[in-house]
């Protein structure tokens, strides 16, 4: 059996340039436990972008797992409605697998890396209305 590119192209999530700055109701997909370069924790997540004119769209945050920085992972939680956010002492693996299904409005914002590529910014997570997301 051929490999099959106008599927795979059809099903990739479409190109990867920079979305219009606004809100989009976002689903994860896939989550897991990574070390960063720095050698920091961090679960990196694959979202898709549920509805509106940029459906199917792909996008990715890493949630880093320091005390600074668990506040971006709780307010994602909380927006995405888990019941994670009243335990205690949760296994990181424990947490990335049950992001997955999760679903919640983020704001993205373009943005462009030090390499000077174009990427896409996650933040301010809110719960998911039937107005949450501006682009439908």
């Amino acid at each position: 059996m051929g490999i099959n590119f106008k599927d795979i192209g059809q099903n990739s999530g479409g190109d990867f340039t920079p979305l219009p700055e606004n809100r989009y109701n976002v689903k994860v997909e896939k989550a897991e436990v990574k070390k960063a370069s720095t050698g920091t924790t961090m679960i990196s997540t694959e979202f898709v972008i549920t509805d509106g004119d940029f459906k199917g769209r792909k996008l990715w945050n890493n949630f880093t797992l320091t005390p600074k920085a668990y506040v971006y992972l709780y307010n994602f939680l909380k927006s995405a409605g888990s019941d994670m956010i009243s335990n205690e002492d949760v296994d990181e693996n424990q947490v990335a697998a049950d992001m997955v299904g999760l679903t919640a409005s983020a704001f993205v914002e373009p943005r462009t890396t030090t390499n000077g590529n174009p990427t896409n910014v996650m933040g301010k997570f809110s719960t998911v209305t039937e107005d949450s997301a501006l682009f439908t």
